[in-house]
């Protein structure tokens, strides 16, 4: 058997490398593996984050920041736009940087950092619980053991699979993305953009998010089983043309995007699912960073007091869940709840939500109006929304 630690950590984005930082704050023996030959690379994310998710990993590196949003713009399908200030509305990330300097910082408290080792299994001990993990690692295999094992292996999560946690996705519950690195494109450095309609992003929509330096995130998000079959690349491609008048593409990117799911499990015995893995993502929005770092943050801390404590019993860890779904739980639900309404709205109920929005948001104080009171004032404005649902249950 190989080397023994405390903890293995499987991924070191946002959630692995929170995880691995708390642990390794707290003296444990930590190990975090990176199957890609550099943490934060390829990437696969649109980059922004709210303020106030931003704030989780404790530490404000201006280094870390391509762009601050104070602004917000709203595009119907026929082109009305819908333009507010929103004070410290979020951020858009130099997720390259940010996610190596969050597995710095872990390395920096003692735990140990293993890139370009892909792990290929569990082991399980003689009362069946999960002793070590298998990998790979320059070509060859490797065994390590461990008392508890943190998944934060994204949307893929094979740990999770490996421990007998049902964490499958049906193909409603998946939005496939692409996304593309453009130079050159005129816009406000602190102005973020969201482009609704059916026949643009079904069941998703399109984004342009500045990075400073003449440089944007320009991606497209759909649900595959609504529309007529075109793929991301194809719509995206169409959206790029009509809203830039001149451009150039550095890179492309693509991947899935999760969606919360009532059956998600965070725990299973010694194995903590984080981030992606455990599909705590805004299934409406997409949106997954903050609260992969909050999930790694929490089960970071669990295991260290179940590590410090000596704990009885492996039920102990079921805290990291409750801990999470106390502080998240009902806001993923209610997401969850509206990602059926959008899924089911036309281009007109789209033109509708944002003249109600035009004159909803004109006087308010947007700096203490959260998106879920938005969103319920929208749904409480124009019940027809709510009809969509009347085949449904919540």
């Amino acid at each position: 058997m190989g080397k023994k630690y405390d903890c293995i950590v499987i991924g070191a984005g946002p959630a692995g490398s929170m995880a691995a930082w708390v642990l390794a704050q707290n003296k444990h023996k930590v190990l975090l593996l990176e199957k890609h030959k550099a943490v934060g690379q390829p990437l696969s994310c649109a980059e922004a984050i709210s303020y106030k998710g931003f704030l989780i990993c404790e530490q404000d590196n201006s280094a870390w920041i391509s762009s601050r949003i104070e602004k917000i713009l709203l595009v119907s399908p026929s082109g009305k736009e819908l333009k507010f200030s929103y004070p410290k509305a979020g951020l858009v990330l130099n997720r390259e940087l940010f996610d190596k300097e969050l597995a710095n910082r872990a390395q920096t408290f003692g735990a140990e950092l293993k890139v370009n080792t892909q792990a290929i299994g569990l082991m399980n001990n003689n009362m069946g619980e999960v002793s070590g993990i298998r990998v790979k690692e320059d070509g060859k295999e490797s065994e390590y053991q461990t008392k508890l094992v943190i998944a934060a292996d994204g949307i893929e999560s094979l740990v999770g699979r490996w421990a007998g946690i049902d964490n499958t996705l049906k193909l409603e519950e998946v939005d496939s993305a692409y996304q593309y690195l453009l130079k050159g494109a005129p816009l406000e450095n602190d102005c973020i953009e969201f482009h609704f309609s059916t026949k643009l992003a079904p069941g998703g929509y399109a984004w342009v998010f500045p990075k400073g330096k003449g440089l944007a995130n320009v991606g497209l998000a759909i649900t595959p089983t609504i529309g007529d079959g075109t793929k991301a690349k194809e719509l995206l491609d169409f959206f790029v043309m009509r809203r830039f008048k001149s451009f150039s593409v550095i890179k492309w990117m693509t991947g899935g995007v999760p969606a919360f799911t009532r059956k998600s499990q965070l725990v299973k015995d010694n194995i903590l699912l984080t981030g992606d893995a455990a599909r705590v993502v805004d299934s409406l929005s997409g949106a997954g960073i903050a609260n992969a770092l909050l999930s790694g943050k929490i089960a970071g801390q669990v295991a260290s007091e179940y590590l410090s404590n000596g704990a009885d019993s492996l039920d102990f860890l079921k805290k990291y869940e409750q801990e999470f779904l106390k502080i998240k739980g009902r806001e993923l639900r209610f997401y969850s709840f509206c990602r059926k309404v959008y899924l089911k709205m036309r281009d007109e109920d789209f033109e509708e939500v944002i003249q109600f929005l035009k004159e909803y948001l004109e006087d308010k104080d947007l700096t203490s109006l959260t998106p879920i009171q938005a969103l319920k004032e929208v749904l409480r404005s124009n019940p027809k929304l709510l009809l969509l649902l009347r085949h449904l249950v919540w």
